[in-house]
C-alpha cells in the first residue's frame, strides 16, 4: 500500500494498525475559534491494506482472570487440515481484538484452525486485560485449559483433527506489540506455541516517532542516519492535538490546542503545509485522572531540553516522566528479551513491504529483526522465503526476496529486503502474511530451519 493509500477511518483495518484510544473526555479548554483547515491533519482515505477476513465457527468462552464472564472465543476450523496428521493453529493479535474479523490471508482456506478473542474492559484497563486475554487463548490452543464447557479446542472442531503442538500467533500492527508483552508476562503459560508472526508491528513505539506517517512524510527525518532535525521542534498554543487513531476531527471549539510540530519555514506559526505536526495518543497517565497528549519519549525529551514551553508545561500534555512511565508498561521493543527468556523455542518472522501501513520507513522492522536476534531467538527471519510466496500468489514475485535466516538488518541494505507491493508484482499483505505463516507452520511440521530453502515444504 503506498502512502496515499491510508485508511482514515474508525474501521477494525485502522484499529489494527494503530493502537486503540477511544477519544472521549477531553481536556477542556476555554472555547476558541474555529480550526483553521491548515492546522488540521492531513488525512486522506483509501482503500484497506489488508482485506477483513471474516471468521465462522463456534462462539465459545474460556476461563480468564481478565473477565468474570471469561473470553469470548471463536473457533474457525478449516473443511481439510493442512496435513494427514491435523491442522496447525494460528491465534490472531491485533489492536483491537474481534471474534468476527481479522486482519486478512484467511488461513483456514490453507488448512489452518484460526483463532480469534474478543477482550472487555474499560478503556484505562483493556490493554492489560486484552494481554492476559491473550495469554488465556493461548494457553487454551495449546491444550493447557478447557473452555467453560470443560471442552478442549479440538472439542469444537468436529471432524477436523488439531495439531496443538503446531501452534503460532499472528500479530497484525499494534497487536504484534500486544503479542510480545504479552509472551514476556505469561509466556509460562503457554510454553507450546512454537512460532509467531508479525505484520509490520510499529514496535519502536505506536505513537509517532518523528519517522513520517502514512498521512504525511516528514521532511525532516533522515532515512540514512535516522535522525530528526530537532532544532525545528517548537510548540504551537493554536494547533489542535492529532490524535491516533482518526476517531474525532479537531473540529469542536473544545478539542485541546496546542501541539509540538517542527517548524520548517522558521516563522514560528504551524501550517501543516509547510511544517511536519507530531502525532499523539490521547490517554489517562492513570485510571481515574484527566487524559493528556502521550508524545513519543524521545519528542518529550526534546522539547524538555529546548525549553519549547516556555515557563509552564501545558497541563494537556504528558510529561517526561509521564511519557516513560507508560513506556516501561507499553514498548514492546524492551520486553523482546523476556519473551525470548520465556518461550526459547520460538521462531520469529517479521513481514515488512516497500510501504508500510504506519510509515513508509522500516524503522520498526530493523528495529524488531534485530531486537530478536540479540535476544538470542532461536530462529529469527525478515519476510517469507520466496518460494512461499511465490506458491500464494501463484506465480513469480516481480522481486524474489530472499533473506537468510539470522540476518541482521541496517538502514543501508533494507530497501533491496522488503517486500514489493502488489501494484509492483509482488504479494498483496494478506498474502504475505499466509506466506509467512505457512513457512513457520510447515518448518515446524518437518522440524526444518535452514536459513532458506528450495521449495515449500508443504504442497
Amino acid at each position: 500500500m503506498s502512502p496515499t493509500q491510508a485508511v482514515a477511518t474508525a474501521s477494525t483495518t485502522i484499529a489494527m494498525a494503530l493502537a486503540h484510544v477511544l477519544v472521549t473526555g477531553a481536556f477542556q479548554q476555554p472555547a476558541s475559534p474555529a480550526v483553521n483547515p491548515a492546522q488540521e491533519p492531513p488525512i486522506r482515505t483509501g482503500a484497506a491494506s489488508v482485506p477483513n477476513c471474516e471468521l465462522h465457527g463456534p462462539l465459545i468462552r474460556i476461563p480468564s482472570r481478565s473477565a468474570r464472564e471469561g473470553v469470548q472465543v471463536r473457533v474457525s476450523a478449516p473443511v481439510t487440515a493442512r496435513y494427514p496428521e491435523g491442522a496447525p493453529i494460528v491465534v490472531h493479535s491485533a489492536s483491537a481484538p474481534s471474534v468476527d474479523r481479522v486482519g486478512g490471508g484467511c488461513l483456514s482456506r490453507r488448512g489452518f484452525v484460526e483463532v480469534a478473542f474478543q477482550c472487555s474492559g474499560n478503556r484505562d484497563a483493556r490493554f492489560a486485560q486484552c494481554s492476559e486475554a491473550l495469554a488465556d487463548v493461548l494457553a487454551f490452543a495449546t491444550g493447557r485449559i478447557r473452555s467453560m464447557e470443560n471442552k478442549s479446542i479440538e472439542g469444537y472442531t468436529g471432524t477436523i483433527k488439531v495439531q496443538t503442538t503446531n501452534v503460532g500467533m499472528v500479530g497484525w500492527s499494534g497487536g504484534g506489540n500486544r503479542a510480545v508483552l504479552t509472551m514476556a508476562r505469561y509466556g509460562d503459560r503457554f510454553p507450546g506455541v512454537k512460532w509467531y508472526a508479525s505484520w509490520e508491528s510499529p514496535m519502536l513505539s505506536s505513537i509517532d516517532t518523528g519517522t513520517g506517517s502514512i498521512f504525511q512524510l516528514n521532511p525532516y527525518y533522515d532515512r540514512a542516519t535516522g535522525t530528526v532535525d530537532f532544532a525545528r521542534l517548537r510548540y504551537s498554543p493554536e494547533m489542535p492535538l492529532w490524535v491516533w487513531p482518526i476517531q474525532a476531527l479537531p473540529r469542536d471549539p473544545a478539542w485541546p490546542r496546542g501541539g509540538l510540530y517542527l517548524d520548517g519555514d522558521g516563522n514560528g506559526t504551524f501550517n501543516k503545509d509547510k511544517d511536519y505536526g507530531f502525532w499523539a495518543v490521547y490517554d489517562s497517565p492513570t485510571a481515574g485522572q484527566p487524559r493528556k497528549a502521550f508524545y513519543f519519549p524521545a519528542i518529550v525529551r526534546e522539547a524538555r531540553d529546548r525549553n519549547v514551553f516556555g515557563p509552564m508545561w501545558p497541563p494537556h500534555i504528558a510529561t517526561v516522566e509521564e511519557v516513560e512511565e507508560r513506556a516501561r508498561s507499553q514498548d514492546a521493543l524492551r520486553y523482546v528479551r523476556d519473551a525470548v527468556r520465556r518461550l526459547p523455542h520460538l521462531a520469529v518472522l517479521v513481514f515488512e513491504s516497500e510501504a508500510g501501513h504506519v510509515t513508509a520507513d522500516a524503522s520498526h522492522a530493523i528495529a524488531q529483526v534485530n531486537a530478536w536476534l540479540d535476544a538470542g531467538a532461536r530462529w529469527v527471519r525478515f519476510n517469507p522465503d520466496a518460494h512461499y510466496v511465490e506458491s500464494v500468489i501463484g506465480k513469480s514475485s516481480a522481486r524474489g526476496v530472499q533473506n537468510p535466516a539470522g540476518q541482521r538488518l541496517d538502514r543501508s541494505g533494507i530497501a533491496n529486503l522488503l517486500e514489493p507491493e502488489e501494484a509492483n508484482g509482488g504479494p498483496s499483505d494478506a498474502q504475505g502474511v499466509a506466506a509467512a505463516v505457512s513457512e513457520l507452520a510447515d518448518r515446524t511440521h518437518r522440524s526444518n530451519w535452514t536459513p532458506a530453502l528450495t521449495g515449500v515444504l508443504v504442497r
